[in-house]
């Protein structure tokens, strides 16, 4: 988890929230994809945009490895999360 001010750069006065999860699935990228595409994933104020990175198929452990990635910004206005 990434939790803090203007994470991303640039000047403006934001507070940024980026959750990054590492899971293990037999599922195809088309069905997490979908997955994910439907589920409404709560942000700090507003829903959370997903990002999902996909790893090569191991066979030995049969599935993948999916980050799912959660990001999402609000205004700063001295709210004290932001420090």
């Amino acid at each position: 988890m990434t939790f803090g001010k203007n994470l991303v750069g640039g000047s403006g006065s934001y507070c940024d929230y980026r959750v990054r999860i590492t899971l293990q699935t037999a599922l195809t990228p088309e069905e997490v994809h979908r997955h994910y595409d439907n589920a409404s994933i709560a942000g700090a104020e507003e829903k959370a945009m997903i990002t999902l990175y996909f790893g090569d198929e191991d066979p030995d452990v049969g599935g993948r490895r999916v980050i799912v990635e959660a990001y999402d910004s609000h205004n700063w206005d001295w709210d004290w999360r932001c420090y």
